[in-house]
């Protein structure tokens, strides 16, 4: 009986031992990666095996103060207006005089004059018509928001894009038009206004949330035959007429 114990223990310790074996593994190093594998925006650190990731987004351009600051015959004085100056441009940012009748400047020194920037002309009441020069390509969001005296804006064939509630809230704006040129308008861009005529010239401009529904009275949209906007006015029961 003594002999059968002592058996079964040898057999036990055996079993043990080779059970202890095979479980003991060395871990793996993980593999480092090579410049190859890493995205153009990322580094190594070996000593921590970490991968650090930068952003990439480009930094804010640098405004540069030009030789000279001249600007057209008749245009409203610099005096009443604020600008940024970038290495090919100019962008106008704020009004800040009395004048009610503007001609936005279409260069500063040898900078054209290619944008309205974000909320320059915001709640400028007593204004009452603005001409936007040919250089301009891009009125920026809320550009004339809250201009409550405002009756009549020049928008020229040059602007491209119309931001988010360019002329929202421009109470007594009864008539304006989009030039043919635009091709990217944002949400609310007319939201709050009064007017009676739309006058869109771009055949495939679609209506994108302007604000025209909200409004009490519906303005008649002017467009080319077979223009989404004519579409779009019929299918909002919106009075509509054709034009060449």
């Amino acid at each position: 009986m003594k002999k059968l114990a002592v058996l079964c223990a040898s057999v036990l310790i055996l079993f043990s031992g080779c059970a202890s074996k095979s479980i003991t593994q060395e871990p793996e190093e993980p593999a480092s990666p090579t410049e190859s594998e890493l995205p153009e925006n990322a580094s190594y650190d070996p000593d921590s095996n970490t991968v650090y990731i930068f952003p990439t987004t480009e930094p804010p351009e640098e405004t540069i103060i030009p030789d000279s600051v001249d600007i057209d015959a008749g245009a409203t004085s610099l005096d009443s207006l604020k600008y940024e100056v970038f290495e090919d441009r100019a962008v106008i940012t704020d009004f800040t005089g009395k004048e009610t009748d503007i001609v936005v400047p279409s260069h500063i020194g040898s900078y054209p004059v290619t944008e309205i920037g974000h909320y320059a002309f915001e709640a400028a009441w007593d204004v009452t018509s603005i001409t936007i020069p040919d250089s301009v390509m891009l009125i920026s969001e809320q550009a004339f928001a809250d201009c409550e005296s405002l009756t009549d804006i020049t928008i020229p064939g040059t602007v491209t894009t119309i931001g988010r509630g360019a002329f929202s809230n421009c109470i007594s704006l009864s008539e304006l038009t989009i030039p043919a040129s635009v091709t990217d308008t944002q949400e609310e861009m007319l939201t709050g206004c009064a007017l009676q005529d739309l006058y869109i010239l771009n055949p495939t401009l679609i209506y994108n949330n302007w604000g025209l529904e909200d409004s009490e009275t519906k303005c008649t949209i002017h467009a080319p035959a077979g223009s989404a906007m004519l579409d779009w006015a019929e299918a909002h029961d919106f009075p509509a007429e054709e034009i060449s």
